[in-house]
């Protein structure tokens, strides 16, 4: 294929645009329908256009391959969720909300002084992660980014990024166990 016959950075820019602008929204919401997340959904548009966009080459039917992408996201999702056992996961909002402030009093000084040891026990122990590792984790897990954005925003691979947080993970549950 020559200089010519590829499209211009200008050219795919405006493509870019135009996928999402017309597909972002039939994708946020197929994928909210079978996830109930928006957020996770955002995310899952996001990544099947970005594969679209990626895609080298000429695609006669856009709709059928997006959609095909799509149901790879979410077959791979899936997947990921049944190996990680994600539905026997609390969200960290959930089990805040259960954990610190069950029935919605005020605390008391004790626990005020309680959390705040556990925060600086957490603060220390993230402060003896490696910078690499630390960076993967608050990316993660503050920023929500998803291990393929680590990935590809780091320059390292998948696996890279799953045994750093594996890493910051197991330093976190040996680190701060209750005294």
């Amino acid at each position: 294929m020559s200089d010519r016959e590829l499209p211009s950075l200008r050219e795919q820019t405006t493509d870019t645009a135009a996928y999402a602008n017309r597909y972002r929204p039939a994708l946020v919401r197929y994928f909210q329908r079978h996830l109930g997340n928006r957020h996770d959904a955002e995310d899952l548009a996001q990544e099947a256009l970005a594969r679209l966009c990626r895609s080298a080459s000429a695609i006669e039917n856009v709709e059928a391959y997006l959609m095909r992408i799509a149901s790879n996201l979410l077959r791979d999702r899936y997947r990921r969720d049944q190996s990680q056992k994600a539905s026997l996961h609390d969200a960290f909002d959930e089990w805040n909300d259960k954990h610190l402030n069950p029935l919605g009093e005020v605390p008391g000084g004790d626990r005020v002084y309680e959390g705040r040891a556990r925060l600086e026990r957490f603060l220390q122990a993230l402060d003896e992660l490696s910078p690499r590792c630390r960076q993967v984790f608050l990316l993660q897990r503050y920023d929500g980014m998803t291990y393929s954005a680590i990935a590809k925003r780091l320059g390292i691979s998948m696996s890279a990024v799953e045994k750093h947080m594996m890493r910051a993970l197991l330093h976190f549950d040996s680190t701060l166990e209750d005294p």
